[in-house]
């Protein structure tokens, strides 16, 4: 009959299609076992090699990402580590803005929020333009309170995160201790009498 024939066919074709999904994700596992061992062992080169390899899927089918949301976030997570510690600032920070096109909620992951915080706190400290760095600051700080949001009993995105914040405390301690010198030398060059206060000579034309 043919809705019975009709059924069978799509019933293969269903179940060809689930088992190559299930054998690229066998070896997009692989791929990612590889470049955890690798990781742990502090072979960089060979982790960060897999870890593009594991990636690949996700890129060809973007979908994927919601599907297996927590092997999207390590495998991309751990390139940034490694780009960071290998001082590829900007390849990391390019990875780190492109993920949330893939799966929006990563941008208030706390992990999100621990490297995009690194990062601009390492920007900040490399710029030599003052206002580049204080924008880069301010941003690391609102970096590191949103990773905070997500992951509240993080020891690394607390200290971060305290670190900033006393830079900033000890940079309006420093404009208020140069504000009140200021009102000191002011308030010395003030004549307390008022009858001591001189008038400006005329200027003579």
């Amino acid at each position: 009959m043919p809705i019975r024939k009709y059924l069978v066919t799509a019933g293969y074709l269903f179940l060809l299609l689930l088992s190559l999904g299930l054998l690229g994700y066998g070896w997009t596992m692989r791929q990612f076992e590889t470049a955890q061992v690798a990781f742990r062992h502090g072979d960089n080169t060979q982790a960060l090699e897999a870890y593009r390899r594991a990636e690949m899927p996700f890129q060809k089918l973007p979908w994927l990402a919601k599907l297996f949301k927590e092997e999207y976030a390590q495998v991309n997570f751990n390139q940034v580590a490694i780009l960071y510690h290998q001082k590829q600032n900007q390849e990391a920070l390019e990875k780190l803005e492109h993920l949330p096109a893939h799966l929006p909620t990563l941008a208030e992951n706390g992990d999100y929020g621990f490297w995009m915080g690194n990062l601009l706190f390492r920007q900040a400290t490399e710029s030599k333009d003052p206002e580049t760095s204080l924008n880069a600051l301010k941003a690391a700080l609102s970096e590191y309170q949103k990773g905070l949001a997500a992951k509240p009993e993080d020891w690394d995105l607390k200290f971060d995160y305290e670190l900033v914040r006393a830079i900033f405390a000890k940079q309006d301690r420093s404009q208020e201790k140069q504000q009140q010198k200021v009102k000191s030398i002011i308030d010395k060059m003030r004549p307390q009498d008022p009858s001591q206060q001189q008038m400006a000579p005329e200027k003579r034309g």
